[in-house]
């Protein structure tokens, strides 16, 4: 198995985060599943940005 790029963990945990922009949204979900499945992936978000910290620093590049 390759090595992990912290590029692509940054990555996945944006879409992460957009996802949970629109958690909030969905009407098949009531309060209390909204509530874990935010509390989840904010997590899940943290770690993957944590990982991507200790596998490379971060990228020099900068959004315009």
């Amino acid at each position: 198995m390759a090595d992990l790029d912290p590029h692509t963990l940054r990555v996945a945990a944006s879409l992460v985060r957009g996802r949970l922009a629109t958690i909030k949204l969905d009407p098949r979900m009531d309060g209390l599943q909204r509530l874990g499945a935010h509390r989840t992936l904010t997590q899940l978000a943290i770690d993957l940005e944590v990982s991507a910290d200790h596998v490379g620093p971060p990228s020099s590049r900068r959004k315009a």
